[in-house]
């Protein structure tokens, strides 16, 4: 697959789709006038107005036999996101404070705020809601694999990924249903963080790449010949989301009823 093309601007008018770009998902994001609590319920009614999303993609793990569902909102601030799935058999708690949780079940979101593939955020929760935050960037023009993955010798020259701390304004909540495993978490991304390459707060109605990614593991990560299964959003390569700039899908954020707005609502 080639690679998409590349924004002038952040906030340049839409180029024309590239071969394959039409088939990519898209998720809607309406203005919460009143922005949602973060308790990890997912029932405020604010949520009422925001789409759900839902995946697996096509090729996701058919041995996961779960469904999953996002909304999200924004607001002058920052962005909100809910999460809703079922997983009567959790996994995690087994990481360090600062490792990745992907090797446990997890949810992740993956945000190129830019839209030009060049620089994106990976972050991952787990059912306790704990949170990991990793920087992705790109200091050359992607070169892919057929399947869509930035390739090896890429990835080794190109790629740099770092760690981060979780920015100030964060906020995630998650409830895990021990007798129903029915898992809702709910996040809170600050727009001096994730929208940091618009020039941070306050958030204005745009267009942003984003994937949706949820895996779920047979066992701790300590367990040999353990098994995981993988959902996806936007379809990417199994295992290789993070790889995947190119094949993120679309999150569109509603200007309806976004009038107004400072700096000090968007907590800048």
């Amino acid at each position: 697959m080639r690679s998409l093309p590349v924004f002038i601007a952040l906030f340049a008018p839409l180029l024309p789709l590239a071969a394959g770009e039409a088939t990519l998902p898209r998720a809607q994001a309406p203005f919460a006038v009143t922005a949602p609590v973060v308790d990890g319920r997912a029932d405020d009614p604010a949520w009422e107005k925001a789409p759900p999303v839902f995946f697996p993609a096509k090729n996701s793990d058919a041995a996961l036999q779960l469904s999953c569902e996002v909304r999200f909102l924004w607001t002058h601030a920052g962005v909100y996101v809910a999460f809703r799935t079922t997983d009567r058999s959790p996994v995690y708690g087994h990481s360090r404070p600062g490792e990745p949780l992907y090797l446990e079940d997890v949810f992740e979101v993956f945000i190129d705020q830019g839209g030009d593939h060049r620089q994106f955020y990976e972050i991952q929760i787990d059912p306790a809601g704990q949170a990991y935050f990793r920087n992705n960037l790109l200091t050359a023009p992607p070169r892919l694999t057929e399947e869509g993955r930035l390739t090896p010798e890429f990835c080794e020259r190109e790629l740099w990924r770092w760690d981060l701390p979780a920015p100030e304004g964060f906020e995630v909540a998650s409830r895990l249903d021990a007798e129903t495993g029915l898992w809702t978490a709910e996040i809170f991304f600050p727009a001096a963080f994730v929208n940091r390459r618009g020039g941070g707060g306050p958030m204005k109605p745009a267009s942003w790449r984003i994937n949706l990614v949820r895996h779920d593991w047979s066992e701790p990560k300590n367990v040999p010949e353990r098994k995981a299964a993988f959902l996806y959003w936007a379809e990417v390569l199994p295992g290789h989301p993070h790889l995947s700039p190119t094949r993120m899908g679309w999150l569109e954020f509603s200007p309806e009823n976004a009038t107004g707005g400072s700096d000090a609502d968007a907590g800048d």
